[in-house]
């Protein structure tokens, strides 16, 4: 045989091919660089995602490796004295392949997720962008290496089956010794994927807690409440119980105050004055909501006045307290001075004998000339 007009034997023409192999698979992945470069400006005009170009990005390194190992797969093939081992040539060809997908697979879903924590969680606002997809990240990551482990072993011959069976019971054993953390570890992360509650919003739990959202954990929920107090609150807790968000869809909130005025009042002039009063406080401190018409409404007669609320709103939960505040005292500041009485409770006890005793309460008597005070204590 002649190469290149020169005599060859066989075994030398075996380690020209190898090295032909070798070295052309050398110049292909070098070229696949820059194939790889055309391509992702290519998409770049063409896409307005960055997903695309993150991935083909992710398999540039890969595909590089991937032709390199192919090509020295198939030069040792070639080689004279490696012959009688080529069963040894192809596991371990077939092992580095695997290694090379493996590598690969995990900076795909490295991308995918990237791409997403950066494009979607931000636009949403997401606490998922920041806690969820880092996690899941680092699982898929693990997950993908550990099957390329398992096929890589089973290339090699090792049975996996023990390992397998070993893994299942492992994983039960620690499922039940960690179950309390897993149960507030799954309960966070539907927390944070539903992404219904965020941090800064004002909650009320129907067990009585609330307060603001602090943080959104693993493990556990941090609220602030409006004293100063930080209540930890387990997510499986938090993921059962019936949630009021006082931040969604809006943080203006309506409240009430109830009040009451003798029978005796102008009830006209009662629900006039108290418009009044009520519009004055919402338009004079900022924690009213000034597009908000205060209403008035007669709710029952009660035992010593005419009962009635008044709805108010403010711009946030919070603020109710200080509007309330302010409502009361300046509602009974105009009572006082537009005449307008708040009865106060009085009790007549009939006795077997006739007679009748009229009861004022502990305030009534208190008050001196106070509405409701006894004539004569006795009638």
């Amino acid at each position: 045989m002649t190469i290149f007009g020169l005599d060859a034997n066989a075994e030398l023409v075996r380690w020209v091919t190898a090295a032909i192999i070798l070295a052309t698979s050398i110049v292909l992945a070098i070229i696949s660089r820059f194939v790889l470069a055309g391509i992702m400006r290519l998409v770049e005009h063409h896409t307005k995602t960055k997903l695309d170009d993150m991935i083909i990005q992710a398999l540039g390194r890969p595909l590089f490796a991937a032709l390199i190992t192919a090509g020295l797969w198939l030069a040792l093939v070639q080689i004279p004295e490696l012959s009688a081992h080529l069963g040894i040539v192809h596991d371990v060809g077939v092992i580095l392949i695997m290694a090379v997908a493996t590598v690969a697979a995990v900076r795909v879903i490295q991308a995918l997720f990237l791409w997403y924590g950066a494009e979607l969680a931000s636009r949403a606002k997401l606490e998922m962008g920041s806690k969820l997809i880092p996690l899941l990240r680092r699982v898929s990551t693990i997950a993908i290496y550990a099957i390329g482990l398992l096929i890589i072993l089973d290339q090699l011959h090792v049975n996996i089956s023990p390992v397998l069976a070993g893994l299942g019971i492992g994983g039960l054993a620690v499922a039940l010794a960690l179950q309390s953390t897993l149960s507030n570890f799954l309960a966070g992360t539907y927390v944070l994927s539903d992404a219904v509650i965020h941090t800064g919003d004002y909650i009320m739990l129907d067990s009585g807690q609330e307060g603001f959202v602090e943080d959104i954990g693993w493990r556990s929920t941090k609220l602030r409440h409006w004293q100063g107090n930080l209540i930890i609150l387990p997510n499986s807790k938090l993921a059962d119980a019936i949630v009021t968000d006082y931040e969604k869809p809006d943080k203006a909130m309506l409240f009430t105050v109830d009040c009451g005025v003798s029978y005796e009042s102008d009830l006209a002039k009662v629900e006039r004055v108290t418009l009044g009063v009520a519009a004055e406080t919402l338009r004079n401190f900022p924690q009213g909501a000034k597009d908000f018409e205060p209403v008035v409404r007669f709710k029952q007669f009660g035992d010593s006045n005419i009962n009635f609320a008044i709805v108010l709103k403010s711009v946030d939960r919070v603020g109710q307290f200080l509007l309330k505040h302010e409502f009361i005292k300046a509602l009974h500041k105009r009572f006082g001075e537009e005449g307008i009485e708040i009865q106060y409770p009085a009790r007549r006890l009939y006795f077997a004998d006739g007679r009748n005793v009229f009861l004022p309460s502990d305030a009534a008597r208190q008050t001196k000339g106070g509405p409701g005070a006894p004539a004569g204590g006795q009638s």
